[in-house]
């Protein structure tokens, strides 16, 4: 599995990145052959509360489903994680809690 680092200083070619918001889409975007995907801030929220990306959701339920789609596929997934959900310390948790689920970016 090649890094997100790697895919995007490849400049030999586009990168083009879809952005999921389920496990199921995922595993699909990764079957069709993305190299990389983003868990989008607002599909996450349509998905998950059936409301428009306006801060609905908090940092939980994004990290939530970063791990699940994270752990359904093998390739580098960015996600969304809106503001960073307050301060720098909050951020700097986000982040770490997001790697931990398996996030690239």
């Amino acid at each position: 599995v090649k890094s997100i680092r790697k895919l995007l200083s490849d400049k030999s070619k586009p990168l083009v990145i879809p952005g999921v918001y389920d496990a199921v889409g995922a595993k699909i975007v990764e079957k069709v052959g993305f190299e990389a995907m983003f868990q989008t801030g607002y599909g996450t929220s349509a998905t998950l509360l059936g409301m428009p990306d306006y801060g609905f959701i908090g940092s939980t339920e994004t990290i939530d489903n970063a791990r699940r789609i994270c752990h359904a596929v093998s390739v580098p997934v960015i996600v969304d994680a809106d503001t960073g959900y307050g301060n720098a310390l909050t951020v700097n948790k986000l982040v770490h809690e997001l790697e931990t689920a398996g996030a690239s970016g």
